[in-house]
C-alpha cells in the first residue's frame, strides 16, 4: 500500500499537475465559448420565443445544455486555479527548490 502511495506522489508532482490542469481548463473554455455561440444561433427567435416562455415549444437541446456545460467549464477552471495556485505556494516557499 505505500507502495503505491510512493508511485502516485511521484507521477502526481505539482508542477506536472498544474500544466495538465491548465490546458484541460483552456480546452473546457473553449469548448464552453463554441456552445454558447451555437446555442445563442440557434436560441429562439420572434413568435417562436413567446411559444418557448409559455411551454407550447420546446427549446433546442443545444440552447438546454449550454449553461450546464459552461458550468462544467467554470468548476474545472476553479480547480485548475486552486491546483496552480498551490503549486505557485510550494514553489515560493521552498519546498521543490531546484
Amino acid at each position: 500500500m505505500h507502495a503505491l502511495g510512493r508511485y502516485l506522489i511521484r507521477t502526481l508532482h505539482h508542477r506536472r499537475l498544474s500544466d495538465s490542469t491548465g490546458a484541460v481548463a483552456g480546452l473546457a473554455s473553449g469548448v464552453s465559448i463554441l456552445v454558447g455561440m451555437i446555442a445563442a444561433h440557434y436560441a429562439p427567435h420572434g413568435i417562436h420565443r413567446l411559444a418557448a416562455v409559455l411551454h407550447f415549444a420546446r427549446q433546442p437541446l443545444i440552447v438546454r445544455m449550454a449553461p450546464m456545460i459552461a458550468g462544467v467549464a467554470a468548476a474545472v477552471v476553479t480547480a485548475a486555479g486552486i491546483i496552480r495556485f498551490y503549486s505557485w505556494c510550494r514553489e515560493r516557499y521552498g519546498e521543490d527548490a531546484p
